[in-house]
């Protein structure tokens, strides 16, 4: 389970259960069974729809919404009990809108003027690192902190590509299919460029040699679906070899001033990304590199100014999403405040919502499905005594984090933030804040032996980590649950989500890791070629389902969750089997399945999705993946004549 975003829906679904016997549910399936989806889901999509404002709606969409009320609820808590609070001073600070447009661009604007005023390259460059290094703006790197792929019990500087306008990647510029996009993201750009001063002509102008620079640097760059592979992402360099490729940039000076100078070794994600970048760094190229800046400063931090910015950077995102909606303030107060003081409301939320039953009950279903994997790799014909005996070690080597972490960071009480009264303003507040995490980031190259998690407790998702070979089941998925739900039932829904994240231990990515996340072939050449060969399969199955008029899956992109669903579809039927499971109970299993991933979205936000979304259209998600189903097609009776039926030797199967 990014450039962090996600709804409504109606929350309690009773399930479909007819209660008069199996043939007669058969029976009122006749002519429906094209689409099982659709059929089980027909009465939410008769009586729901989508509210102005909103893209659409999803069962995790409406349980994020159950989550985002909580902590509405939990920063009021927290303000009331301490006015003078470092939250409180940050909340204020963005919704002092009077302030806020008194002050106008001043706290960014002497940032910019440290651009406008470099005479030459060398000056520019220096201003430049200061200016990263101070707002955590990716000017000529963007690195991060994680484990080394081939030994974890190192950490690494990871180098990742420069975001492009508004952090998006190298895909909008030079794949067609995203043309629309680019479209409004040269029309936002025109926008920000007019609101900062410059007339309609010198923003065109502005604009263009900006779009012409990032499209030159995006056509050497990675696409989004070579970044997919895992292996594109490791490149290990020292800073010599770091230099030949920025030849224009002081290296040590600039690893320096980022705090990661006495390592050892790095790792570069995209050598061509960096190489392009630097070939612009000379004096013929001074005034194309300021604009070039200048707009990556309003585009990153200029919502943090007088409340014309935030309007227009929030229209922008709207735009994207195909949707229109008022602005408002408070709502930006509760996401910012959210992000920075995430630890402390994730505590507050996990303690009082996440029980020691809710606990018990997810690692119950944990264990019931890794003991089935467990048996089900013994009875892989084709992978190997010593393979099998990897894959087990992996299955028992797997981290399990559910709920909440032993203990929370508390790096918040590290900030020391200043109200307008103070002389400070909203810009050095968020400088500050980044400077706090930064420094903690950084210590982790150091000592890493907290026992926190880095991923938040209050957004409702779940993934596995192929780095440290874990499972990450975080608080807020006790609001994708009832614990008064049958066994199959919530096997159905939660029980997928498990089976799915530990499947992906075994996809194409993470089925390159060994039992402690380092990267390594631990599966025979000839086990290799025929994952490849099944890997095959599942693309060329998932490219044949059209989504939208004439747009289908993209299932060279979609691989890696297609085997994770297949895989977790064949797991819970299979644990329903070992447990004498009836059809009755089989039928609520299906059910529920295809009730938690019921959503509906604006045609606009689903183009998107398939470009950008790494999972196939949930309506996919469950008819692609019963078609594939042996034991559906007995407990429905799917017959040749039905549209979801493929032939019992076309179905493809995986783990």
């Amino acid at each position: 389970m990014n450039k962090k975003k996600t709804l409504k829906i109606i929350s309690d679904i009773l399930l479909f259960i007819i209660a008069v016997g199996v043939s007669y549910y058969i029976f009122s399936l006749k002519g429906e069974i094209n689409d099982y989806y659709t059929y089980i889901n027909k009465d939410l999509f008769d009586k729901t729809d989508i509210e102005d404002g909103e893209f659409g709606y999803s069962n995790f969409m409406i349980a994020q919404d159950k989550v985002d009320d909580k902590i509405n609820d939990i920063i009021d808590e927290l303000r009331n009990n301490n006015t003078n609070s470092n939250l409180n001073i940050l909340y204020n600070n963005i919704i002092n809108v009077e302030v806020r447009n008194k002050l106008g661009l001043k706290p960014l604007q002497k940032y910019i003027n440290k651009i406008d005023n470099s005479k030459n390259i060398n000056e520019f460059i220096n201003n430049s690192i200061e200016i990263e290094n101070t707002l955590g703006i990716d000017i000529f790197m963007q690195s991060n902190i994680g484990n080394d792929f081939k030994d974890t019990s190192k950490k690494i500087v990871y180098f990742y590509p420069i975001s492009f306008d508004f952090g998006v990647n190298a895909d909008y510029y030079i794949n067609e299919d995203y043309s629309r996009y680019l479209a409004l993201i040269k029309q936002y750009r025109i926008k920000l460029l007019k609101l900062y001063g410059y007339d309609k002509n010198e923003a065109k102008e502005i604009s263009n040699r900006i779009n012409d620079l990032f499209t030159d640097i995006a056509s050497n760059s990675k696409t989004s679906e070579e970044l997919s592979n895992v292996d594109n992402l490791y490149n290990k360099i020292n800073k010599d070899e770091l230099q030949k490729i920025y030849t224009n940039l002081d290296i040590n000076k600039y690893l320096k001033s980022l705090k990661i100078d006495n390592q050892e070794y790095y790792s570069i994600v995209d050598k061509g990304n960096y190489e392009t970048l630097n070939k612009y760094l000379t004096n013929e190229n001074l005034d194309l590199l300021k604009d070039y800046v200048k707009v990556k400063l309003l585009e990153n931090l200029s919502q943090f100014t007088s409340i014309e910015y935030s309007k227009l950077i929030s229209d922008f995102q709207n735009k994207i999403m195909g949707i229109e909606d008022e602005y408002d303030v408070e709502d930006d107060a509760v996401t910012y405040v959210s992000n920075y003081f995430g630890k402390d409301i994730d505590k507050i939320y996990a303690n009082k919502y996440f029980t020691k039953e809710n606990k018990e009950f997810i690692e119950n279903m944990i264990n019931d499905i890794l003991s089935y994997y467990e048996d089900n790799f013994n009875n892989i014909d084709w992978l190997s005594k010593e393979t099998k005996e990897k894959a087990i070690l992996k299955l028992k080597n797997m981290k399990v984090n559910v709920g909440y972490p032993e203990e929370f960071d508390n790096y918040s009480s590290l900030y020391n933030l200043k109200t307008y009264e103070d002389g400070s303003n909203l810009i050095e507040n968020i400088i500050n804040i980044n400077s706090v995490l930064n420094n903690y980031y950084l210590n982790r190259l150091k000592n890493d032996n907290n026992n926190s998690w880095d991923f938040s407790l209050t957004t409702v998702n779940a993934y596995y980590n192929p780095q440290d070979n874990s499972i990450n089941f975080p608080a807020a998925l006790v609001e994708m649950y009832d614990l008064k739900n049958s066994y199959y039932e919530n096997l159905g829904s939660i029980g997928f989500i498990i089976a799915h994240e530990i499947t992906h231990a075994f996809d194409n990515n993470g089925s390159l890791f060994d039992e402690n996340g380092n990267r390594a072939d631990w599966w025979t050449k000839e086990e290799n070629e025929k994952f490849k060969n099944v890997q095959n399969e599942v693309i060329e199955y998932y490219n044949n389902f059209e989504v939208l008029n004439g747009i289908y899956v993209n299932g060279k992109k979609t691989v890696g969750e297609n085997i994770a669903d297949l895989g977790a579809i064949n797991c819970i039927v299979n644990i329903s089997k070992k447990k004498g499971a009836s059809n009755e109970d089989y039928e609520k299993l299906f059910s529920s399945y295809a009730k938690f991933w019921a959503s509906e979205y604006l045609d606009s936000y689903t183009k998107i999705l398939i470009l950008e979304d790494t999972h196939s259209p949930d309506k996919i998600r469950v008819n692609a993946v019963l078609s594939s189903n042996d034991k559906f097609y007995e407990i429905y009776n799917i017959k040749k004549s039905d549209d979801m039926f493929i032939n019992k030797e076309d179905r493809v199967k995986v783990w």
